[in-house]
């Protein structure tokens, strides 16, 4: 237990009177210079006791929380949550006053520093309600007990409130030890834990007060209450206007799926001369100066809906794996290889491909390709392109690496796998050639929410692999999506 500099000595006194004279004198000589005498004999004696009360908690008040910038606060508190938005403190303490005292423990609490029971806004006793707290190990024990009690400080009452200690986790299931008031953002608030005790001074009984050191908390106020940022970032409103204007029937991207395109837009041309600075606010906070965009121009909505979307054929984003009892771990079902330097005859789009090789013969596998900047709601033509084999000359002696494969693509619609058809086609199942370049298109191809997966997946059979019909290598060249204008 931490303790303070200031030490309080309190004195309890327990007289038995007979009514008989008493024939010697205790006297007691106090700090302040004044004496306090009690008579002594033999049918009557005193009794004096001495407590020390040492101000301090052992659950330290020590709560951090982290912000925008990395910025952190220490809020001089034991527990700090948050509900709608709403700031909630938990104060949990331990006293070290006699039980004898007959003491009542509490909180003062106020905004001005200098608080005493009689000179506070709001005062609370703790109840006597026990808290069943489970330590942090699994073992539950009953913690609580006289010397140990618990107030939140909040707007409005609250049940189920859960305090995470450093070594103990409890939950309130009432709405008792409450100091109920707004905590305003950038401000500072004074708390002070008191014990109200009993003693006999004089043969009178007599109320005292003993208090912990007082301490404080400011309530940060930073960017990310108040809806204000690092850089300049679209305001719920501005989104919500964007939004309205262009993503009617789809869902609406937030400002981080959009960020990567404006920051694209903002460097080009047409970008760097859309003039923003009267759309956007600054305000300074604990954490820095925040930003705030209040317009989303249209011009960047035209710009990303016309742009066509190339897919690097070396961006494979995923790759299906098999578990290998030997090994004891999963490994890729497939082998890359990064073919580049293709002679333009093959014209082959982009240059270069990947070539998928199978590392067991008997299993189908898959791979995804992903984008980020596919707009939803947006009409694309989209195009897989399949190179041939351009390394490996085409002999009588390496004849099945030219057999055709047979593959599906399927495009991810949030949870929801959707099998593409090819256009002109019926069939969900492509065949795709070895021996020539090969472009598969999909037309009139849109998302419903921003960015797109394709999973491609090998759909050949063993038995075909077997009559040496097909095999499963595929190589993959760049993917685009070319917008469709209107007419």
């Amino acid at each position: 237990m931490m303790k303070t500099k200031n030490i309080l000595l309190t004195v309890a006194f327990m007289a038995c009177g007979i009514g008989a004279t008493a024939q010697d004198v205790t006297v007691l000589h106090m700090k302040n210079g004044t004496t306090k005498r009690y008579t002594n004999g033999v049918k009557e004696s005193t009794s004096i006791d001495f407590y020390e009360h040492t101000s301090g908690n052992s659950f330290s008040p020590d709560y951090t929380t982290t912000h925008e910038n990395g910025y952190s606060v220490d809020w001089g508190v034991n527990y700090v949550t948050r509900l709608n938005d709403e700031d909630f403190v938990g104060l949990f303490w331990e006293d070290k006053v006699p039980a004898n005292f007959q003491a009542k423990h509490g909180v003062c609490f106020g905004t001005k520093a200098g608080l005493t029971v009689d000179n506070c806004e709001q005062k609370v006793y703790a109840t006597d309600t026990k808290v069943t707290v489970g330590r942090n190990t699994g073992n539950l024990s009953q913690l609580t007990n006289d010397h140990t009690h618990y107030v939140w400080i909040g707007p409005k009452k609250e049940i189920n409130m859960t305090m995470f200690l450093e070594h103990i986790t409890f939950t309130t299931t009432d709405t008792l030890n409450y100091i109920m008031t707004p905590l305003e953002k950038g401000q500072t608030y004074y708390y002070r834990f008191f014990s109200e005790g009993q003693v006999i001074e004089g043969g009178q009984q007599k109320t005292v007060v003993f208090y912990d050191d007082e301490k404080s908390f400011r309530v940060p106020r930073v960017m990310d209450d108040f809806e204000y940022y690092p850089y300049p970032q679209g305001s719920k409103a501005a989104m919500a206007t964007f939004a309205a204007a262009h993503f009617e029937g789809f869902t609406v991207p937030t400002w981080q799926q959009m960020e990567p395109l404006w920051n694209k837009w903002r460097a080009t041309d047409e970008g760097k001369n859309i003039d923003l600075s009267a759309d956007i606010t600054t305000e300074e906070f604990d954490d820095g100066t925040g930003y705030r965009l209040n317009r989303i121009p249209d011009e960047f909505y035209t710009w990303m809906a016309n742009r066509e979307i190339v897919i690097d054929a070396f961006d494979v984003a995923d790759i299906s794996k098999y578990y290998d009892r030997a090994y004891g771990d999963s490994l890729l079902t497939v082998t890359l290889e990064k073919v580049t330097n293709i002679d333009t005859k093959w014209g082959v789009p982009g240059g270069k491909y990947i070539r998928f090789t199978p590392n067991l013969a008997t299993l189908n596998y898959s791979f995804t390709y992903k984008s980020n900047e596919v707009v939803p709601g947006v009409r694309y033509k989209l195009c897989l392109n399949f190179a041939p084999e351009t390394v490996i000359e085409n002999t009588d002696t390496t004849a099945t690496i030219f057999l055709p494969t047979k593959i599906r693509v399927n495009a991810m619609y949030g949870n929801q796998k959707v099998q593409l058809t090819p256009s002109g086609s019926s069939s969900t199942t492509m065949e795709i050639s070895a021996t020539e370049t090969t472009t598969i298109n999909i037309e009139d191809f849109y998302t419903t929410a921003m960015g797109l997966n394709l999973i491609y997946e090998t759909r050949v059979g063993t038995a075909e692999i077997r009559k040496g019909a097909y095999n499963r290598i595929l190589r993959v060249a760049e993917i685009r999506l070319i917008p469709i204008k209107n007419e």
